[in-house]
């Protein structure tokens, strides 16, 4: 009994979500001949691709409601919305950054329009089998002529699929963003200084290893997302947590409050964060990219 009265509530529910979306694409459709597609941000996860493509296509943006990375319509509702984008009639569809199941809605729309991706991940993620599944698929849809044209958000890549697979593809670098008027810095103890190591908790993001060390600094304090993550520690008087979710202009807030923010992840050397604390003149640390193409070619280049 109970499952079906959830089910009945998720049924209508999307059917709520359904024609938010259909007047949303109203709206885009009266003034833009392409349209971008995106999914929403999940406690955190999905939140810079998300705010990253509303910087990019600030008019043009529809926002896909999903939880984490998976789908929250079934085959009808999808089959519902994409037949709506369709009689649009755009002369171009982008999906940013996404999800795998938006590879259902690639079959499906690139019947009747050119489809574009842009892609934010880099290769350092390709050792999660999950990631070389969807490489696998990305390349087969583009050879298929299912996706016409890739963009890779970290610079580097195009080179990369276009020399491997001789692929359509281009750099999308990300604008400057715009930082809104009025932000008021949040109220913090001036004796200390303050550091911010804002992100997700994946092994790419290097969270762990930048905490500890800014904490081995005396009067430092570490301000963080989600600081359970690092209870283990038994530092909790020194970092200070600010929520996973936050409202962007929140969020900003936070950020430009900071003596110094750091960005050492992995896998991306300049991400959204990044630009976000420069562009609020906040000191920034972060890891220079690595050519790896330049450096091999330099070896074999002494060698020969």
């Amino acid at each position: 009994m109970l499952k079906r009265l959830l089910n009945k509530f998720k049924k209508s529910q999307n059917k709520l979500i359904l024609a938010q979306l259909a007047l949303k694409l109203q709206e885009i459709t009266e003034n833009n001949a392409v349209l971008v597609l995106y999914g929403s941000p999940t406690e955190g996860n999905w939140k810079g691709i998300a705010n990253a493509t509303v910087g990019l296509f600030p008019s043009n943006s529809l926002e896909i409601p999903q939880w984490y990375s998976n789908a929250v319509f079934n085959q009808n509702e999808t089959i519902e919305i994409c037949t709506l984008i369709q009689q649009a009639k755009f002369e171009k569809i982008v999906i940013s950054g996404f999800a795998p199941y938006f590879f259902d809605w690639i079959e499906f729309l690139h019947l009747n329009t050119k489809i574009e991706v842009v892609y934010h991940g880099t290769i350092s993620e390709f050792h999660d089998p999950s990631k070389q599944d969807f490489v696998e698929q990305l390349i087969s849809f583009v050879k298929a002529k299912k996706i016409s044209r890739v963009g890779f958000v970290k610079e580097g890549l195009a080179e990369v699929f276009t020399k491997l697979y001789d692929f359509d593809c281009y750099h999308q670098p990300l604008n400057q963003p715009i930082i809104p008027d009025g932000l008021k810095k949040i109220a913090l103890d001036e004796t200390k200084i303050h550091v911010g190591v804002f992100g997700a908790d994946t092994f790419n993001k290097n969270l762990h290893n930048q905490v500890i060390h800014a904490l081995m600094i005396d009067n430092v304090v570490v301000h963080v997302l989600d600081k359970s993550i690092f209870k283990y520690l038994g530092m909790n008087h020194r970092i200070v947590e600010h929520g996973k979710n936050l409202p962007r202009e929140q969020f900003l807030a936070i950020l430009g409050s900071m003596d110094l923010n750091l960005y050492m992840s992995f896998n991306e050397s300049w991400g959204l964060v990044a630009k976000e604390s420069e562009a609020m003149g906040v000191s920034l640390l972060s890891i220079s990219n690595v050519d790896y193409l330049k450096l091999i070619l330099d070896k074999i280049e002494k060698r020969i």
